[in-house]
């Protein structure tokens, strides 16, 4: 499989490289990797995302030559290229509104490089295995496979900090030897140290984010004897604390933190509806249960989107579904508990 995708990129010469909106380390990672990758073989690349590269992430070397927005120049690129290579998604509505409307134009084959699980069928080619760790540990392979001295100090540090994020600082059930092997040779062909790259991502918080942690774990909500833990976001605690929707990831951590917590769920309230973030331990898979909301991910952490639901709607909903997705046998109440019901109507009273 993977010398046959090496044929699909060595037989066409000008790429576009797309991932998903709000794109994560792995996207990032994995799209300048590639990127790189293809250039140092002669071909053409333009790397083009309808969002731009997060301020966790515009530290890594190549991220600056990646484009974003509905420009004419961006639409042309698409229009005018050989192949479009999506990296680290599976799905044409992730990709958002910029590039959705820019393949409108396009016409040519369309290569899938991602470890997600149910794939879409509009893909020319695809190089997907649901078991690997990150998309970046797929495009080691895949420029391994054609000759590994190509792995320079930019594209290591790219793939070492898609797969870095993608498993949750390697502690996540899809990380073997291989990954930790796949990871030692990355940091000695690299340029920036582990310290760093953890650093860049997860230390770069603005001085608003401390009083918005403080805010969001005051609403920490453990059910289920303290198996199941879940945190709510509002566009009213982003105002009051000054801060946008950029700085939201990483809260699972701090739930996952507590004692018996496998499964921990994010609520965050956007204009158009609520994004449910989905994490989980060990065997624990989550995937299935995202996918019921119409969403996706890993076995460990995956998403769904809950269109034009407020939060407090969102919530009691999916909550509602957690016995089922969690194994738990039927309790005598499966109604939120007293103070569960107040807490969600003081999240109702910021909505008003």
């Amino acid at each position: 499989m993977l010398k046959d995708i090496l044929c699909v990129l060595l037989d066409h010469q000008r790429f576009v490289i797309t991932t998903h909106r709000r794109p994560d380390g792995d996207a990032i990672g994995s799209q300048i990797a590639l990127g790189s990758f293809l250039k140092k073989l002669g071909k053409q690349v333009v790397m083009f995302n309808s969002d731009p590269v997060p301020s966790s992430l515009d530290w890594m070397p190549g991220s600056g030559a990646i484009q974003t927005g509905e420009t004419q120049i961006n639409r042309n690129a698409v229009a005018d290229a050989d192949i479009v290579v999506v990296v680290d998604t599976n799905s044409r509505d992730r990709l958002g509104r910029a590039v959705r409307r820019a393949l409108y134009r396009y016409r040519g084959p369309v290569l899938l490089i991602d470890h997600h699980t149910g794939p879409e069928s509009w893909f020319t080619w695809m190089l997907c295995d649901e078991h690997a760790a990150a998309t970046g540990a797929l495009i080691y392979d895949l420029i391994c496979t054609y000759d590994a001295d190509m792995i320079d100090g930019q594209i290591a540090t790219a793939l070492y900090t898609a797969i870095m994020t993608d498993t949750g600082s390697f502690r996540f059930a899809a990380v073997t030897p291989a990954i930790h092997r796949m990871a030692a040779d990355l940091l000695d062909r690299g340029s920036y140290s582990p310290s760093e790259v953890y650093a860049g991502v997860y230390e770069n918080h603005t001085p608003s984010w401390p009083p918005f942690l403080a805010m969001v774990l005051r609403g920490l909500t453990l059910l289920h004897d303290g198996v199941l833990a879940y945190i709510t976001v509002t566009p009213h605690m982003l105002k009051t604390a000054g801060i946008d929707y950029s700085e939201v990831e990483g809260l699972s951590e701090f739930a996952m933190s507590v004692a018996g917590v496998k499964v921990v769920l994010i609520f965050t309230e956007t204009k158009k509806g609520t994004k449910v973030s989905f994490r989980s331990k060990g065997d624990l898979r989550v995937d299935v249960w995202a996918q019921s909301y119409g969403g996706g991910g890993h076995q460990n952490a995956s998403g769904a989107f809950l269109k034009d639901q407020l939060i407090r709607t969102a919530v009691m909903n999916v909550l509602e579904s957690a016995p089922h997705f969690l194994g738990i046998k039927k309790v005598e109440d499966m109604v939120l508990a007293e103070e569960d019901q107040a807490y969600l109507k003081v999240l109702s009273s910021l909505n008003q």
